[in-house]
């Protein structure tokens, strides 16, 4: 059993919230003041919970650095038109397969993660610039960087307000920061609910939605400038989910992923935001 704490919004402070989901021991809450959705209770030891974790999975992470160097590159190209510098951060970088692609595609790269098993591996075994801790800890200059970059990482970071604060402190004018995070707003959320891998209190304890990413932008310091969300999953992929999809919902998931596009209702939220 995790020994858990109560927590109160990370945004704006407030201890004002409504329960949207109880599970694993705890709760996803929905802060009424500014939108934040949150782990009500998380691990008393969160950073050794993240820990654990990713290094229990550090060989699947190694593994996508030569298998998806092209597909990493085909996405880095979005990013071409901030580039002056070339300077690029990842935090959350994990074994630092996008990184390497960043590196090879010109880049000047940098990279965060917390775990310190996977930071090891990005320094010593791909010479890649990684300081193990949190942007803050890192200590950046001030408009230093084109890109800042973040994938599958904010729903795990516990102090979004800080981070996103410093990101726009270090990025250039002109510079971009992209984020892709869990869409609690999704299709796949209400399809499936704690049946979907995702929804995990425990290790997700912060969820988005396309409202509530403008709101953490304004109290950060950046100007949000574009959502856009992805996906849609009608199958359950959670431990032990007894969860069998009707056959309707069956034949409803290409349509549901076509339409995210418009709904902005897929599972996987990506923002940009830049320097106010």
């Amino acid at each position: 059993m995790q020994n858990l704490v109560e927590v109160d919004c990370d945004v704006c402070g407030s201890n004002k919230s409504k329960q949207l989901m109880a599970l694993l021991g705890s709760a996803y809450h929905q802060c009424t003041t500014c939108g934040l959705i949150y782990s009500k209770w998380i691990a008393a030891n969160y950073d050794h919970v993240n820990e654990t974790a990713f290094t229990q999975q550090l060989d699947k992470y190694a593994a996508k650095v030569d298998k998806k160097n092209r597909r990493y590159k085909k996405r880095l190209k979005r990013f071409d038109r901030y580039k002056t510098d070339g300077n690029f951060l990842e935090f959350g970088c994990n074994a630092g397969a996008m990184l390497v692609a960043a590196r090879d595609a010109g880049w000047h790269v940098k990279g965060v993660d917390l775990s310190a098993s996977a930071s090891t591996y990005a320094r010593e075994q791909l010479g890649l610039d990684v300081h193990t801790g949190t942007v803050e800890s890192a200590n950046y200059p001030d408009d230093f960087f084109d890109v800042i970059y973040n994938n599958a990482t904010l729903e795990h970071v516990q102090h979004p307000l800080s981070t996103l604060k410093e990101c726009a402190r270090i990025l250039k004018p002109g510079g971009v920061l992209y984020t892709n995070t869990v869409n609690w707003d999704s299709y796949t959320r209400k399809i499936l609910g704690a049946n979907w891998l995702l929804i995990n209190p425990i290790n997700h304890i912060h969820l988005f939605t396309p409202a509530n990413v403008k709101t953490l932008c304004e109290y950060s310091g950046l100007k949000h400038l574009k959502t856009w969300t992805t996906g849609a999953r009608v199958q359950a992929n959670a431990a032990d989910s007894n969860f069998r999809t009707p056959w309707y919902l069956n034949l409803m998931k290409g349509p549901l992923s076509m339409m995210t596009r418009l709904t902005k209702k897929g599972d996987s939220i990506e923002f940009l935001a830049t320097k106010l």
